[in-house]
């Protein structure tokens, strides 16, 4: 809760740039507007989304503000969300390119800024490297986590916009364009050169069996053109009001009676956020947390005149705003134009394949948690495996549902997989001393247990002969190994 009232506290003090006569009334308006993105405060949440949305409404209130102090404290923004994750660098470079298209342009005190941010970007760099990064791992390159990659980039960007930056307006915007790109060019290129071994992005590590079988089919994962079920659910609905308040920034911001650097940075934050979410689902949370202002006078504009609560979301210079239905247009287009290319050009469902009965039981950690033998290892769908990990006993598992377990991830696919020759050598190959899947009873996988013979047999608990059940109740089936040895010769039992 207490990273919630921040996040108000930013928002607030971004609605009091846009001069409102009532910037409580919008506040209200804003928290509304943006109840998606609002969402990922909730106290049984665990995850670093809340805190990148602090960074983000902090680097959209300091861009617009602007001013050495503020472009040096979005250099430090950039870096300790790189820090924490490399996730929202589509968003934080959005500040250092306000700073570059200024000093290109060739504004007063616009050099300045580029050098406070480049040279705040490089400390804060060095600095999150060993505050993040143990001394053991100094010197290797990690491409999901931040590591010498990192530091390295952030620091080369910082210095060589600092470098540039001291020419101040010296030649034709062209040349200082020209030095910029060259810069950024020849920062790629380092990087590519020291760090190959990352030229493919953060997951370059995963195959496409995985990619295909395990991390496209995660919803967040997709692109909404991809999603089959997105569009056409309640949860688009929630985003309708966002996708109005964003469209309706964007015409502020080019209208002649409103244009200030204030809506400028809004649209871009709120339609960079929109397009990225668009394409990645995963992204379109973020959006919302910036057509609170837009979406405001959205309101204004459709409220009569005569109505006392008109007067609750205008500004203070509020003649000449564009009308209802300009900036309810686009909005309004963009949504139809989701719902009618869902409908002409449907996204393909998503074939099932053999994990999908193994890992069906919705609640696998609502049955009894189990004590495993000294020794145990876990062969199981990654979900099923993380219920497991409530054990009051050490238990080493095979797959864990995260990108850096993706050897064990293929393992387990390919084990339920029909197309796999011998299942059985993967568990040798992982040591696995028991297998677990979700219980299913009765006649339920008959229609598709010729297609998926091995998932289904084990889901109804009829297993191989070189698998034995072990008796225990609960939502799901745990089998021994008896060919591994050891601890197979024991089956867990349900803990107190």
């Amino acid at each position: 809760m207490l990273l919630l009232l921040v996040a108000m506290t930013l928002l607030f003090l971004l609605i009091r740039e846009f001069e409102f006569e009532h910037p409580g009334a919008v506040l209200a308006v804003a928290a509304f507007a943006g109840l998606p993105a609002f969402s990922e405060f909730q106290p049984w949440r665990i995850d670093y989304h809340n805190l990148q949305m602090l960074i983000l409404l902090g680097a959209a209130l300091l861009t617009i503000r602007g001013g050495r102090v503020a472009a040096g404290l979005n250099g430090a923004l950039m870096a300790l969300s790189t820090a924490i994750s490399a996730e929202m660098a589509p968003f934080l470079v959005l500040p250092g390119g306000f700073y570059a298209l200024a000093f290109v342009a060739g504004k007063s005190d616009a050099g300045k800024d580029l050098k406070a941010y480049g040279l705040a970007l490089a400390a804060a760099g060095i600095a999150m490297f060993f505050v993040v990064v143990g001394p053991r791992t100094y010197t290797s390159a990690a491409c999901d986590r931040y590591s010498l990659l990192h530091l390295t980039a952030l620091a080369v960007t910082g210095v060589a916009l600092a470098g540039i930056s001291t020419a101040g307006t010296v030649g034709s915007w062209r040349i200082r364009a020209a030095c910029l790109l060259v810069a950024a060019c020849a920062t790629a290129a380092l990087l590519v050169f020291f760090f190959p071994q990352c030229a493919g992005g953060p997951l370059v590590g995963m195959s496409d069996y995985v990619r295909d079988n395990w991390l496209l089919r995660i919803d967040q994962e997709r692109s909404i053109f991809y999603s089959a079920d997105f569009i056409s659910s309640d949860r688009f609905t929630r985003f309708f009001l966002a996708i109005l308040g964003t469209a309706a920034t964007c015409i502020l911001a080019i209208s002649g009676t409103t244009r200030k650097r204030a809506w400028v940075v809004l649209a871009v934050f709120s339609t960079a956020g929109l397009l990225l979410g668009l394409l990645y689902l995963r992204y379109l949370r973020f959006f919302p947390l910036f057509v609170g202002p837009g979406t405001a006078l959205l309101i204004h504009q459709g409220l009569p005149a005569w109505l006392p609560l008109r007067r609750c979301f205008g500004t203070r210079s509020g003649n000449g705003l564009p009308g209802v239905w300009l900036l309810a247009a686009p909005g309004a287009a963009i949504v139809a134009a989701l719902f009618a290319g869902h409908l002409v050009w449907p996204p393909q469902l998503t074939k099932p394949i053999g994990i999908d009965i193994a890992d069906a039981c919705e609640k696998a950690d609502a049955g009894p948690h189990f004590v495993w033998p000294e020794g145990a290892r876990l062969f199981a769908p990654a979900g099923i495996e993380v219920a497991a990990l409530g054990s009051p006993a050490d238990l080493e598992v095979v797959a864990v549902p995260f990108h850096t377990s993706v050897k064990g991830i293929e393992r387990v696919l390919r084990f339920f997989d029909p197309a796999t020759p011998n299942p059985a050598r993967l568990l040798d190959e992982t040591k696995a001393t028991h297998v677990a899947v979700c219980r299913v009873e009765g006649e339920t996988l008959k229609p598709i247990e010729a297609q998926f013979p091995l998932a289904s047999r084990l889901a109804t608990g009829r297993p191989p002969d070189w698998l034995t059940e072990c008796p225990v109740a609960g939502p799901l089936r745990i089998y021994r190994y008896p060919a591994a040895g050891g601890p197979s010769g024991q089956c867990p039992v349900a803990g107190q």
